[in-house]
């Protein structure tokens, strides 16, 4: 039996048919016996290979514990009449001082060190290098690949320059970091699929050693990677936040966002188990439901799981909870919340009573909130000094933040009652566009008011004299300013903030006289289809249904405009702080946290410089839904950064159907919304969509988005502007391409390429 977990692993992988060069193992004791013939080893059998690897292989090296690594000897290039001393240095250096040393440090005694020596076939390469089925600084699902020009041996030492690629293992992109690209695509599909096969013979978390010789892979030797366990990972996923933080968000962003998720939490859990001592034990889960990487916002997937266990029927909801917000990897893990049996029971009724009073609570929240903006806009203005500043902030966030929690459970109530209400649909045979268009034609949505209202001023400006068409714009600034592409980000530039945008925006809409019209007479049309008839149970769902989804609107509109208050508070800072010449310009603050901000460090401009040169990085690493750290997230770090985009030759796709109608047209392929686009009777195609998007939705002919669920904001501003829609569609910006025509069906979710734009 062999010794060593080196050459187990390779005897492993060689009898599952993974390409391994030739190799033999000299065993310890047929070694110490004296009387070995180096000459009659098997791989030595082939005269056409004369050069070969003399490797170490003991009985301690590459164990789960310890490694080893660079410890004991290994020899390249060596020639068949060196083998027989190549392999005695090698079982030499089991007796090496170093050896003694680090077994002593690891507490392993004499008779614990044994050595086989592997003799290999030495693989003449061009690339080599180490492949992490992990990447080592902890994160569990990035696969990382390291290689340089010729022997790894030159990759290890450093003698080569060397390309790193980093492959998500849940989205299937990578990018690279070096200053050439040495893999194709095919290559780098090509070395993760071997990982996958030996990851399934020898464990999860492997270092994998492999050369590239004529287009061949082989694979020299495969080891676990003992830092890294996966016993208790941490769970980013973008599942629906990606709505509203698409992109990179900066540090100012993703401070308030933290907070303000901190509370609203806190606040719903409260609710529902009102008891304070179960809630402090639980404070990590609900303090921490967010998290951030590489600049995006994610919500920590394990402690969403944790309080969704707050509730009674946990089992039911969290499936619902899951389609509803579009979440694609359904298997989940999370704290375990332990509750007494008493509370438990009174948090059923506690549920039952909160989700019955939802509406009733969702107007209180709505007449809450207007008192608060009412009275902000009384007393603001730009000259308030810094302290002024920072109390009103905190008033705002005493009384807003604190009742904000009822929009969760309105949340649940109108996903509740949708889910229902498609079940119920489904059993009665009702086809998908059936319950879509029951689901659809909400009168008056709150999220379509600002696309009205601004419909109606670009169909009526030639009638405005130029007061008139100003105080037009003053009015809808005053109501809607607040709303607009990214508004969930604080950096992101408004109608307030920047009135410009609004001119822009109706000259947009007035260039195309024939489109404006058509979307004005589409806004005018709601209702239910008189096509679908529904019985008197059915009709009460559906407006159970529709009162959550309502409300949901109204509350998201009112958010847009409390991150728009926060905004306007945080540019006043920023304006100080520039005036001051403690910052360069006003827009800076973004880059500080919100205590930095009004604390405003000494340092601030180096530190606003560091976080720009930061960001830069960001915004060219791909944007990865899910991420799973071994412990704590980190932000990468790298010299440069090249995303490879993948493109799929596929000419069918499908998805979530959300708005009925079948249309053909260009696509229009949207990824920096920051850019300009003219999506005037294109079919828009994007990740995913917010609130502010109605804005270009109106405009266009179609839409499909790779996020997004029967909720999701393409999925409810497209079924009122009564364009085709389709969400959830997987590989879709690895499909379409702007300038492709396609053809989309929104009843059925079909999706086809009928000409490709490179064709």
């Amino acid at each position: 039996m062999m010794t060593g977990q080196k050459a187990v692993n390779l005897e492993k992988l060689k009898n599952a048919g993974i390409n391994v060069p030739a190799f033999s193992v000299i065993r310890h004791e047929d070694f110490s016996a004296g009387s070995f013939d180096f000459a009659k080893l098997p791989v030595l059998a082939d005269k056409s290979f004369d050069r070969f690897a003399v490797r170490s292989s003991a009985s301690v090296e590459d164990s789960e514990t310890f490694s080893f690594a660079g410890q004991f000897r290994t020899f390249l290039n060596v020639s068949r009449k060196e083998i027989e001393n190549k392999a005695r240095l090698c079982f030499a250096s089991l007796h090496a001082d170093r050896i003694r040393t680090y077994a002593e440090k690891n507490g392993l005694s004499s008779d614990d060190l044994k050595m086989d020596v592997i003799v290999q076939r030495m693989v003449n390469a061009e690339l080599a290098g180490v492949l992490f089925t992990s990447n080592p600084q902890g994160l569990l699902n990035e696969t990382v690949i390291t290689l340089g020009r010729g022997l790894g041996e030159n990759v290890v030492s450093e003698k080569e320059e060397t390309t790193s690629y980093y492959y998500s293992t849940t989205d299937r992109v990578y990018y690279y970091d070096g200053k050439e690209n040495l893999l194709s695509n095919e290559t780098v599909e090509e070395l993760v699929g071997i990982s996958e096969k030996i990851k399934a013979i020898l464990g999860d978390y492997l270092d994998i050693e492999f050369a590239i010789e004529k287009g061949s892979v082989y694979i020299l030797q495969a080891r676990r990677i003992t830092t890294l366990s996966g016993e208790s990972p941490l769970i980013l996923d973008n599942s629906n936040i990606v709505e509203s933080y698409p992109g990179v968000s900066l540090p100012l962003t993703v401070s308030f966002v933290h907070m303000v998720y901190a509370g609203v939490f806190r606040g719903v859990c409260r609710r529902i188990v009102r008891n304070e001592k179960v809630l402090n034990q639980s404070r990590n889960i609900y303090d921490h439901m967010v998290g951030n990487a590489n600049g995006r916002l994610y919500y920590k997937i394990s402690n969403w799981y944790a309080a969704l266990r707050f509730l009674p029927f946990s089992q039911k909801i969290i499936p619902v909870w899951q389609e509803m917000l579009g979440v694609k990897v359904k298997s989940y893990t999370g704290e375990e919340v332990r509750i007494p049996l008493w509370v438990r029971a009174m948090s059923y009724l506690n549920s039952v009573r909160e989700l019955l009073h939802a509406p009733k609570n969702m107007a209180k929240l709505e007449k809450q909130f207007w008192a608060v903006n009412d009275d902000f806009y009384a007393r603001f203005n730009e000259s308030m000094t810094n302290e002024e500043l920072h109390a009103i902030y905190s008033e705002i966030r005493e009384k807003l933040f604190g009742v904000w929690d009822v929009t969760l459970v309105n949340d649940m109530y109108a996903f509740i009652f949708t889910a229902i209400l498609k079940n119920r649909l489904k059993k009665r045979g009702k086809s998908d566009d059936q319950i879509n268009a029951t689901i659809s034609g909400i009168s008056d949505i709150e999220s379509m008011k600002p696309m009205k209202a601004l419909i109606d001023i670009a169909c009526r400006k030639d009638e405005f004299s130029d007061e008139e068409y100003r105080q037009a714009k003053a009015d809808y600034i005053k109501e809607f300013g607040d709303r607009s592409l990214e508004e969930l980000k604080l950096e992101s530039r408004t109608f307030r903030t920047s009135p410009e945008l609004f001119d822009e925006k109706i000259e947009y809409y007035r260039a195309d006289p024939e489109r404006l019209a058509k979307i004005a007479s589409d806004l005018q049309s709601h209702g239910v289809p008189s096509a679908v008839k529904l019985d008197p149970l059915t009709n009460f769902l559906r407006k159970r249904a529709a009162l959550g989804i309502r409300n949901r609107e109204i509350s998201r509109l009112n958010r847009s405009r409390v991150y728009g208050i926060v905004r306007q508070i945080f540019l006043t800072l920023g304006s100080h702080a520039a005036e001051q010449g403690k910052i360069e310009n006003a827009r800076d603050i973004f880059y500080l946290t919100t205590d930095e901000a009004f604390a405003l460090p000494t340092n601030a401009k180096e530190l606003i410089a560091r976080r720009k040169e930061q960001y830069e990085l960001f915004t060219r690493l791909p944007s990865y839904t899910r991420l799973i750290f071994e412990n704590a997230e980190f932000d990468k770090n790298h010299a440069t950064v090249n995303s490879y985009q993948k493109h799929s030759s596929d000419n069918r796709l499908s998805g979530t159907p959300c708005s009925f109608g079948t249309v053909e047209g260009e696509a229009c392929v949207i990824t920096d919304v920051s850019a300009a686009y003219d999506i005037r009777g294109k079919i828009l195609v994007t990740k995913m969509t917010d609130p502010g998007w109605v804005f270009l939705l109106a405009a266009a002919k179609g839409v499909i988005s790779e996020k997004g669920s029967l909720l999701s904001h393409t999925a409810i501003i497209s079924r009122e502007l009564r364009i085709p829609s389709v969400v959830g569609v997987e590989g879709l910006l690895e499909t379409v391409r702007s300038g492709d025509f396609i053809r989309m069906d929104g009843r059925t979710g079909e999706i086809e390429i009928i000409h490709k734009e490179s064709d």
